[in-house]
């Protein structure tokens, strides 16, 4: 297959060269003026050496551009394959990061859940702690209030009988005959022999 290409493109180069030859070069072939030929044979000349030239480079060159293009390639497709790699790649880690973001909103709402809850617990602490403390503080203060009440009745009392004592020493004397006084002491001196 390969030969069968080979030969088919020389005979092709031969066929367009003798064709290039036999229209360009009419003039020069048929002509007898010898002086006119030089520009016709320079043409001819520099389509055969763009022939040679074409043929050299379709010859020796076909196969490293045909390799570097394909080597080119195959690189571009690796690095297409990685950048689609590395896209799935990201397109996980994105997937992955929703899937947290949205656990975590669920974490987040249960712990808001958690800490109001918490916090009612503790309101009610401190409210049923301050009830208790209130309690204590009521009970002492009317403890307070019933010794001062107290204190101010005693104190009453013994103002009411240094008072009535005193009054007492004013009427008495005034009252009390010697007789009164003779049957008082014949009375304490009755009880205190009584006890002995």
């Amino acid at each position: 297959m390969k030969n069968l290409k080979k030969v088919a493109g020389f005979c092709f180069f031969v066929t367009a060269v003798a064709l290039t030859l036999h229209v360009f070069a009419y003039e020069a072939l048929a002509g007898e003026d010898s002086g006119s030929w030089r520009p016709i044979y320079d043409l001819v000349m520099r389509w055969i050496n763009f022939g040679i030239l074409a043929f050299v480079l379709i010859k020796f060159g076909a196969t490293p551009l045909k390799d570097f293009l394909q080597g080119r390639k195959d690189e571009l497709a690796r690095e297409i394959k990685k950048v689609e790699d590395e896209k799935e790649k990201l397109e996980d880690q994105i997937k992955e990061a929703l899937k947290t973001l949205g656990e975590s909103d669920i974490r987040f709402a249960k712990l808001k859940t958690r800490i109001i809850e918490q916090g009612e617990k503790s309101k009610q602490k401190i409210i049923e702690k301050a009830q208790t403390q209130s309690r204590i503080m009521m009970e002492g203060a009317k403890q307070k209030v019933d010794s001062q009440i107290k204190q101010a009745k005693n104190m009453l009392r013994a103002e009411m009988v240094d008072s009535a004592i005193a009054l007492a020493f004013e009427r008495l004397p005034e009252v009390i005959t010697d007789e009164d006084s003779l049957k008082f002491v014949d009375i304490y001196l009755n009880r205190t022999l009584i006890k002995f």
